[in-house]
C-alpha cells in the first residue's frame, strides 16, 4: 500500500530526499567528513570549474569561510550539486516536470545557500568570541607568556572560546611552529576565515611587533574596540526592530485583531438590519 502512495504521489518521497539531502550536507559542512572515490569526483569538479569564474570562487570560498576544508572538499561539493540534479532529471519520464525540475534546481543551489549560512553562522560565532579570546590572552601575555605560547595556551582552552575560534588559532599556531613567517600565518588566519576583525588584529600585532609597542596593550586595545563594535551593532538591530515587526504587525496581527473586534458587532448588525430598514420604509 505505502509502495503504491509513493508510486501515485512522488512528490512526498522527492521532497523528502531533498530534505535528507541538505540534512546530511549541513551536516557534512559543519564537522563530519563525506570521502567519495576520485572517479566520481573529477568530472564533477570539471563541470564544476567551467562555471564563471565569480561563481566559483565565491563558492571555493564561502566552502573555505564554513570551515569544511579537506583535499576532497571540493570534490564531495561539486558531486553533490551535479550528481543530484542529474538523478533527480532522470526521473522525468515517471515524475511530472513540473515538481522535478524544481526540486533538481533546488539541490543544485541549495547546498550553495549551506554553505553560504555555515560561512555566515561561523564568522559571527568568531567574531562574538573573540574579545573574550583577547582578554585571555591579556592576561597571558601580563604573566609573562610570549605571544605563540599565549596562542597555544589560549588555544588549549577549548570550553572558553568559541569552537570554531579554537579550530583558527589551533591552525595560526601550527603554521608558526611549522615555520612560516609570522606575518603570513596572520594573512592566512583572515584568508581562512574572512574576517575583518582578525585582519585589524593581525595588522595590529604586526606593527606593534616592528614598533616594539606592548603586545598587551594592543590586545587590550583591540578587546575594547571590538566590545564596542559589537555593541553598536546590537544597538543597530534594536533600531531597525520596528520597522522589522511593521510588515506583520499591520499583515497579519491587525487584520486578526480587528476580525475579533467587528465580527460580532457585524454580525449584530447585519441581523437587525433588514428589520430596521424595512421598518423605517414602511413608516
Amino acid at each position: 500500500m505505502s509502495a503504491s502512495m509513493l508510486w501515485e504521489y512522488p512528490e512526498f518521497f522527492l521532497a523528502a530526499l531533498a530534505g535528507a539531502i541538505f540534512f546530511f550536507l549541513n551536516k557534512t559542512a559543519t564537522g563530519a567528513r563525506l570521502y567519495l572515490p576520485t572517479f566520481l569526483t573529477e568530472p564533477a569538479v570539471t563541470v564544476v570549474s567551467a562555471m564563471p569564474a565569480v561563481y566559483v570562487t565565491w563558492l571555493m570560498r564561502s566552502q573555505n569561510w564554513s570551515g569544511w576544508r579537506s583535499n576532497t572538499a571540493f570534490g564531495v561539493l561539486s558531486s553533490i550539486k551535479i550528481y543530484i540534479p542529474i538523478l533527480l532529471l532522470s526521473l522525468l519520464t515517471f515524475v511530472e516536470p513540473l515538481i522535478v525540475v524544481p526540486l533538481a534546481l533546488v539541490s543544485f543551489f541549495g547546498p550553495d545557500i549551506v554553505i553560504a549560512v555555515n560561512a555566515k553562522r561561523r564568522q559571527q560565532q568568531i567574531i562574538e568570541s573573540l574579545p573574550q579570546a583577547l582578554d585571555l590572552m591579556v592576561l597571558c601575555v601580563d604573566a609573562g607568556l610570549g605571544l605563540d605560547a599565549t596562542l597555544q595556551r589560549i588555544a588549549a582552552e577549548k570550553s572558553i572560546v568559541a569552537v570554531a575560534l579554537n579550530e583558527e588559532l589551533q591552525t595560526l599556531g601550527r603554521d608558526v611552529l611549522l615555520g612560516m613567517e609570522r606575518e603570513r600565518a596572520y594573512q592566512e588566519l583572515f584568508r581562512r576565515t574572512g574576517v575583518d576583525e582578525l585582519k585589524a588584529l593581525s595588522s595590529s600585532l604586526n606593527q606593534s611587533a616592528k614598533l616594539g609597542l606592548s603586545i598587551a596593550k594592543v590586545l587590550r586595545t583591540q578587546a575594547d574596540f571590538l566590545r564596542m563594535k559589537l555593541s553598536q551593532k546590537a544597538e543597530e538591530k534594536a533600531a531597525k526592530l520596528p520597522i522589522l515587526m511593521a510588515f506583520p504587525l499591520w499583515f497579519c496581527v491587525m487584520p486578526a485583531l480587528m476580525v475579533v473586534l467587528l465580527a460580532p458587532s457585524l454580525i449584530t448588525f447585519f441581523e437587525n438590519a433588514p428589520s430596521t430598514f424595512g421598518r423605517s420604509l414602511v413608516k
